[in-house]
């Protein structure tokens, strides 16, 4: 289902803008939460665009779905931040917990089309979460989730920021200390990712054909270690205070 490649754009542009109102807290205008709700309402077309377009085989509808509630999610957090109803926004954070987990196991499984629809649903918990902090330990929370965010996305895409960069440290520091989102920029060209998982998929092409199962061990071993696993991230993200 790689149609979902078509999100990543847009789940960068969002995670983007919602870093940036996390860091500026103090200096957050209701122009930029209107910004926000716009951002999102975008999202949630694209998303239901998408979904539109999978097609109908029977091992595809449960992806479709998941994408659907991602969708409906991000439309009840668009309205509760027009509203400003707090209570429909616990509700929202709850629910779309579900489609992040659903997300991070498709990663897990080397599915990196699912890059996209996980950063949305990350970025708009956040910013759900930061809508509700009403008090300093609150706030620290959410700092701390998206302090999370930013080390899982490194997790994630790191590999492919050293390879696609010539000195990315400076920048990665940078994003990882919450001074800017730079480093995001080169996440735009999704080739990287495609790159990845047609090579993941012609592994197992390969090994199925061959009837090699050790290679194919082999395969989706590297597969794992390459995106998704911390050990192919050189630095020991998971655990940093």
């Amino acid at each position: 289902m790689r149609i979902t490649f078509n999100l990543i754009e847009k789940a960068i542009d969002l995670a983007t803008r919602v870093f940036v109102t996390v860091r500026d807290v103090n200096n957050s205008a209701s122009s930029n939460e209107s910004h926000l709700v716009s951002m999102i309402d975008e999202v949630s077309k694209k998303i239901d665009s998408v979904a539109t377009h999978i097609g109908a085989e029977v091992a595809h509808q449960l992806e479709k779905q998941q994408l659907e509630k991602l969708s409906s999610q991000a439309k009840v957090v668009k309205l509760a931040l027009e509203i400003d109803n707090a209570a429909m926004l616990g509700t929202a954070v709850a629910s779309i917990s579900e489609q992040i987990e659903y997300s991070r196991l498709r990663l897990s499984e080397g599915k990196h089309e699912w890059f996209g629809p996980w950063m949305i649903a990350e970025a708009v918990r956040i910013e759900a979460l930061r809508i509700m902090a009403a008090n300093p330990r609150a706030l620290a929370a959410v700092e701390r989730e998206t302090l999370n965010f930013r080390i899982n996305i490194l997790n994630h895409v790191g590999v492919f920021l050293i390879t696609s960069m010539d000195n990315p440290w400076v920048q990665i520091a940078d994003f990882v200390d919450g001074r800017n989102e730079d480093v995001l920029l080169s996440l735009r060209d999704v080739k990287v990712l495609q790159v990845a998982d047609d090579t993941a998929v012609k592994s197992k092409r390969q090994a199925a054909s061959h009837g090699a199962s050790t290679l194919e061990s082999e395969s989706t071993s590297s597969e794992a270690s390459t995106v998704i696993a911390p050990a192919a991230w050189p630095f020991p993200t998971s655990l940093r205070p």
